[in-house]
C-alpha cells in the first residue's frame, strides 16, 4: 500500500513539473490505454453474450427438435394402438371373406387354397392365416377395388404377395395371384 502511495505521489509530482506538451502526451497515452482497456471489455463482453446467444439458439433447437419428436411419438403411439386393438379383433374366415369380396365386385376367383395357421411373436401370438387366390382374365379397375376392398377390411387383413400377368387370350384382362393373410390372437 506504501507503495502505490508513493508510485502515485511521484507521478503527480512528475506531472506538475512537466512542460505543457509532456503533459499532453501522458494524457493521450493514458488516454489510448483507457480506450484499450474499455476495447478489450466491451469485446470479452460481446463475445460472452454472443456465446450466450448461440447456446440459447443451440438449446432451442434441441427442444424443437424434442417437441417434433414428442408429437411424432404420440402419432406413432396412437398408430400402435390401433392396430393392437385390430389385433386383438377375431380375423375373418379368409376363405369365406375373399370370396364373398370377390363376388361383391364380380370378379371370378378361379382357385383358393389356404396355406394354414403359422404362430409367430411372443407364445405364439400373432397367428397369421394365408391364402393363396388365382384369379384369371380381370380387368385392371376391379383388381383395384378388389385390393382397396382386402386392405381396407375389419381386423388385420394384408396381400403378402401379388404376382400380375397379362392374360394371354385378351391383353386388356389381368391374370392373379394374390397371397393374402390376416392376423389375429
Amino acid at each position: 500500500m506504501e507503495k502505490l502511495k508513493r508510485l502515485l505521489r511521484d507521478a503527480s509530482e512528475y506531472l506538475a513539473a512537466a512542460s505543457p506538451r509532456e503533459k499532453r502526451l501522458v494524457l493521450l497515452a493514458a488516454s489510448a490505454v483507457i480506450g484499450m482497456i474499455l476495447f478489450i471489455t466491451f469485446a470479452s463482453i460481446s463475445s460472452a453474450i454472443q456465446k450466450k446467444q448461440d447456446s440459447l439458439e443451440e438449446k432451442q433447437l434441441a427442444f424443437e427438435k424434442v417437441r417434433r419428436l414428442a408429437a411424432d411419438y404420440s402419432v406413432r403411439e396412437q398408430e400402435r394402438q390401433m392396430l393392437e386393438a385390430k389385433l386383438r379383433q377375431s380375423p375373418p374366415a379368409l376363405m369365406s371373406f375373399v370370396d364373398g369380396l370377390a363376388k361383391s365386385e364380380g370378379i371370378e376367383i378361379g382357385s383358393m387354397s389356404n396355406n394354414g395357421v403359422v404362430s409367430g411373436g411372443k407364445d405364439g401370438k400373432p397367428r397369421e392365416n394365408s391364402v393363396e387366390v388365382n384369379l384369371g382374365k380381370i380387368p385392371q379397375e376391379k383388381l383395384t377395388h378388389l385390393l382397396d376392398a382386402i386392405e381396407k377390411s375389419p381386423g388385420v387383413v394384408r396381400v403378402r404377395r401379388l404376382r400380375v400377368r397379362k392374360s394371354s387370350d385378351n391383353k386388356e384382362t389381368l391374370d392373379v395371384t394374390l397371397r393374402i393373410s390376416s392376423w389375429g390372437e
